[in-house]
């Protein structure tokens, strides 16, 4: 068990829905010619594989009894991947403005303090070809 800072502390204090407390990225990557897997369940594979690399990821909140003091990291028990790693689809014709859009919608959910407070959007349906991601996490784990 590893005490939050007061700043880390502090992020999850001051957010609200219409102030979400995480930093996200979107990636978007040309595939090789001829790519045939799922790049959801490649996106799964590398993340389990490259895990032990960033074991802040591997942590949850545990509050404190009447939250007299700051919450605390604690090791999650088990990382459920399904949850974490979440496949999305575009509507057709998946332009970039459709992708963007995507990004922004999923930018504007709090992430759930039952878990880990990180998630992957593997964006599926661009029309251009290309896969797309999209990762957040929160200001807390990475302060």
């Amino acid at each position: 068990m590893q005490q939050l800072t007061g700043l880390d502390s502090a992020f999850l204090y001051l957010e609200t829905p219409e102030t979400p407390m995480h930093v996200a990225s979107l990636h978007l990557y040309e595939l090789p010619e001829g790519y045939r897997r799922d790049f959801h369940k490649e996106m799964i594979r590398q993340v389990r594989k490259r895990l032990h690399l960033m074991l802040a990821l591997t942590r949850k909140l545990a509050p404190m009894p009447l939250q007299f003091a700051n919450p605390a990291w604690v090791e999650a028990d088990r990382l459920d991947f399904a949850y974490h790693v979440q496949r999305v689809a575009l509507p057709s014709p998946g332009t970039q403005a459709q992708l963007e859009a995507c990004a922004a919608r999923l930018h504007g959910e709090l992430l759930d303090r039952h878990h880990p407070l990180w998630r992957i959007y593997v964006i599926e349906g661009l029309a251009s070809g290309h896969a797309a991601y999209y990762f957040k996490v929160h200001h807390a784990v990475l302060d």
